[in-house]
């Protein structure tokens, strides 16, 4: 097993949700402290839609080993979601939707990529 393709969706995927929702808790935690910072969305969502992106591929790749479709499936709708809700039309639901698929695909990815194979 490839240990460094298999800690690369993960990674990615977790630095997704940390630059999209983790810059929303620390925004509200520093207002909260009476401290305001100006955030460029535009790059905001364009570190999040990366990091989604690098994930995607990373399953993509490692679908050539395990040949899991559903996590293919699962991360590029996800992907794609979360792209269209950064820089199309904006919806939390979407946004979270996007989130779930691409979490789900890791998920899966990542276990189908921790069984023995077969030979």
């Amino acid at each position: 097993m490839d240990q460094n393709k298999l800690g690369i969706a993960p990674v990615a995927t977790a630095l997704s949700l940390v630059a999209c929702y983790g810059t929303i808790v620390a925004v509200a935690l520093l207002g909260a402290l009476g401290v305001s910072i100006a955030l460029n969305e535009a790059a905001w969502a364009g570190v999040i839609v990366l990091f989604a992106g690098l994930a995607a591929v990373a399953i993509v790749i490692r679908w050539r080993r395990h040949r899991q479709h559903l996590s293919v499936v699962l991360a590029a709708v996800g992907f794609l979601l979360i792209a269209y809700a950064m820089f199309v039309s904006y919806s939390p639901i979407t946004e979270l939707g996007g989130f779930v698929l691409l979490c789900a695909g890791t998920v899966i990815d990542w276990r189908t990529g921790r069984r023995p194979t077969r030979q």
